[in-house]
């Protein structure tokens, strides 16, 4: 039978109130369009992605908690590792002109598209549509801006400020636990000195875990600051957040620089 564990009242309190003034947010200001040219279409987009981001760091922190409070800590790694990785983009694009990380997003789904036709010639052959549906999306690159590049995590954290580093550690930790890997069998496996077999268990066994619960209130509060920036709301929500992140700190938190 799974155990519940009691909320972290403060933690689920703090992520209450981002998702409310996220939801209570003004509009983002209107962008000077010139001849909606290429780049202007990338400014555009850019804010539409900056949401989208936004919004599945919320709701994945939200499904997180679900998942913790039943007592599935170590199935949630697959979705704290998702948080991580669009924490760091988020940040990361806000270091780019709009422009540069739209393009680098569109050359990456390119790319990935690419490998899934590849693996429908040798696997199951793609749904009727499907192949068509893959060659429109292909087509929104330009050979123009065909170097830029997405970049693996690994290789933008250059790019990042060095406290962004330990959001970086966090995500090949549960990268660890969200692959099959040595580490994603442990939770269910206990090995004693001198028995000729390991002991199974039905879910995850017993024992201290670590639990940092101002991880995802942090998690939430970079995401949000990041896209106030690239959405020009900074004068409107700097105060609000201010506020929060003196809340999160009081729990511990990395700083976004």
């Amino acid at each position: 039978m799974t155990t519940l564990r009691k909320s972290s009242d403060d933690g689920d309190r703090i992520l209450a109130d981002l998702r409310a003034l996220i939801e209570q947010s003004p509009a983002v200001p209107p962008r000077p369009i010139s001849e909606w040219n290429r780049n202007d279409q990338a400014e555009v987009r850019a804010i539409g992605l900056a949401w989208g981001w936004l919004m599945r760091v919320v709701r994945t922190s939200e499904a997180i908690r679900i998942l913790e409070i039943s007592g599935y800590d170590v199935e949630a790694a697959p979705l704290r590792r998702s948080v991580f990785e669009h924490v760091i983009r988020m940040h990361w694009a806000t270091t780019l002109k709009p422009g540069v990380f739209v393009e680098a997003g569109l050359n990456h789904r390119k790319w990935s598209l690419s490998n899934i036709k590849r693996a429908a010639e040798v696997g199951i052959p793609l749904p009727d549509g499907a192949p068509g549906i893959i060659e429109m999306l292909q087509s929104e690159t330009d050979l123009e801006f065909e170097k830029l590049s997405f970049k693996d995590l690994k290789s933008l954290m250059g790019d990042l400020p060095g406290d962004y580093w330990i959001l970086y550690q966090n995500w090949l930790t549960e990268t660890q636990e969200s692959h099959a890997t040595m580490a994603s069998a442990s939770a269910y496996v206990s090995f004693d000195q001198g028995s000729d077999h390991p002991v199974s268990h039905l879910q995850m066994k017993p024992g201290p875990r670590a639990h940092f619960d101002a991880m995802l209130p942090s998690m939430v509060l970079l995401a949000t600051e990041s896209y106030a920036y690239l959405t020009g709301l900074e004068g409107q929500l700097n105060e609000p957040l201010s506020t929060i992140r003196e809340r999160v700190t009081q729990m511990g938190t990395p700083k976004n620089n």
